[in-house]
């Protein structure tokens, strides 16, 4: 199958378009600079031809440049779905992200949400899947969670009882890989088979790099988290800021039922995590 995938040098699109072409796949990976989803101005045509699915992994998480997360997560992808129906583009995979919906409380899900509505809508073939928080030793996100795990005290916004439901970098790409090449429509979790709090997942990253219990978890003010968001949201590349703690705040949990039937046995449990992979 030819398969043009977006986003092939980030964290998951890496792994991913190695198992692609290992199953014997052609694939195309554009770099930014050659398909630029707030770009409809190139010529993506060039991209489409001949092209059996799109595998739109590309994504931003703080604004940057003006409608950036809108351009990114909804009217580009859109308009490439267009553009590749005209193609005769069978399927459409995108990664989302779990709690996305049109009305979210933050930009980032809500312009995940718009986006995964307009292209379920569109007439292609899409599939969707939303994941949880991704665990895996190249992620930005688990970096930061190991950094943090080392520390001898943790300061955690409510202590640390946010519900989460982590999920395995291996298990997220084993599910895209079954998605490009199946035949599941519609959005699917992607989640780990056992919920989790952020102390309980700290936990579990402080044992992973041989160190004993924490002693001591000090809850952290509401308006002291709050301040501290604002403050690191200032700072570029920064991955705290105040919609990533109000999605912290919210919980990152789902059924693993469908992702499990996807998969054809049980994702990993965070518990897991530097066992299996």
């Amino acid at each position: 199958m030819k398969i043009l995938l977006l986003g092939c040098n980030g964290f998951i699109g890496r792994s991913l378009a190695t198992r692609l072409i290992e199953a014997g796949h052609e694939l195309l990976a554009p770099s930014r600079a050659e398909l630029d989803l707030a770009r409809p101005d190139q010529d993506w045509a060039a991209w489409l031809d001949r092209t059996e699915a799109v595998a739109n992994l590309a994504g931003v998480f703080r604004q940057g440049r003006s409608g950036g997360l809108e351009a990114v997560h909804h009217h580009g992808p859109l308009c490439l779905a267009g553009v590749a129906k005209k193609y005769g583009v069978r399927r459409w995979v995108q990664l989302s992200a779990l709690g996305a919906a049109p009305d979210a409380a933050t930009l980032f899900l809500a312009s995940k949400g718009r986006g995964d509505a307009a292209l379920l809508g569109g007439g292609l073939d899409v599939a969707v899947a939303r994941p949880s928080l991704v665990y895996g030793i190249d992620g930005a996100s688990s970096r930061l969670l190991m950094r943090l795990a080392r520390l001898p005290l943790w300061f955690l916004p409510d202590g640390g009882r946010q519900p989460i439901q982590p999920v395995a970098a291996v298990d997220v790409v084993d599910g895209l890989h079954r998605l490009i090449e199946g035949r599941v429509r519609g959005a699917v979790d992607f989640v780990g088979a056992e919920e989790a709090t952020l102390a309980d997942y700290l936990r579990r990253l402080r044992s992973l790099q041989g160190l004993g219990p924490i002693e001591r978890v000090q809850a952290l003010p509401g308006w002291l988290a709050d301040g501290l968001a604002s403050c690191c949201g200032r700072i570029p590349g920064s991955l705290l800021d105040r919609d990533s703690l109000r999605m912290l705040r919210q919980g990152s949990t789902a059924d693993p039922a469908a992702f499990a039937a996807l998969l054809g046995r049980s994702p990993l449990s965070f518990r897991q995590f530097g066992e299996a992979i």
